[in-house]
């Protein structure tokens, strides 16, 4: 019997699709997922970063309610490799959806956000209660 070699491509795909499905196997779902995030904190915001490769502004989403900040979209693959059949498949498409509890207390109407170079940046600004206070010993 002599195999073609798309016989052995297949195979591949198959073992790589078995890979990615145990790959997130014991992963919380709070953390796990995409896009990747970080949460950083000074005295005056909390800004979130968040890697999406690829991504367009116009395919993005962003909300904020509650505490609960939310960056959604979809991820398509590129227009030059939709008729090519896939070796190795590491970065998901469709949509996708990332919740981040924000703990400290937002001014909602000072929230922005930018896109470069496939890093989204949140920056939400702490409400005035949130922010740490200086307070002055009085001497007597």
């Amino acid at each position: 019997m002599i195999w073609n070699v798309d016989v052995w491509r297949e195979m591949e795909r198959l073992r790589s699709e078995m890979d990615n499905l145990f790959s997130d196997y014991g992963r919380s779902a709070p953390s796990a997922g995409y896009p990747l995030i970080n949460v950083y904190e000074d005295n005056n915001n909390v800004v979130v970063t968040a890697e999406l490769p690829g991504a367009t502004r116009e395919k993005v989403g962003i909300t904020f309610a509650d505490g609960i900040l939310t960056i959604s979209g979809k991820q398509e693959q590129p227009a030059s490799v939709k008729n090519m059949a896939a070796l190795r498949v590491e970065r998901t498409e469709g949509n996708f959806e990332k919740t981040v509890r924000i703990a400290t207390k937002i001014d909602p109407n000072g929230i922005n956000a930018s896109f470069s170079n496939g890093i989204l940046t949140i920056t939400l600004p702490k409400a005035e209660e949130a922010k740490p206070k200086t307070i002055t010993i009085e001497a007597k």
